[in-house]
């Protein structure tokens, strides 16, 4: 049984996370260490939760939001 307890911080990162690596996943990115990938999308996860640490996302696409953020990373990264 799984007895650790998280944040809503811990779960909107963990949430960020999760969605960088789908979106990555999706467009087909793979660096060749899977490893280095991960901690690259950690990284980026704690940077987009950095910049919308206020944004109210009721009115805010978050999906918008996120996809656009890792999108312009991708592409930064594959350069």
């Amino acid at each position: 049984m799984n007895t650790l307890e998280h944040t809503i911080e811990d779960y909107k990162l963990f949430e960020a996370i999760a969605d960088i690596a789908f979106i990555a996943g999706q467009k087909g990115f793979f660096s060749g260490d899977s490893r280095t990938d991960i901690a690259e999308f950690i990284l980026w996860a704690k940077e987009f939760e950095n910049i919308h640490e206020d944004t109210n996302w009721d009115e805010t696409d978050y999906q918008g939001s996120i996809e656009a953020f890792t999108g312009h990373k991708l592409r930064i990264d594959l350069q």
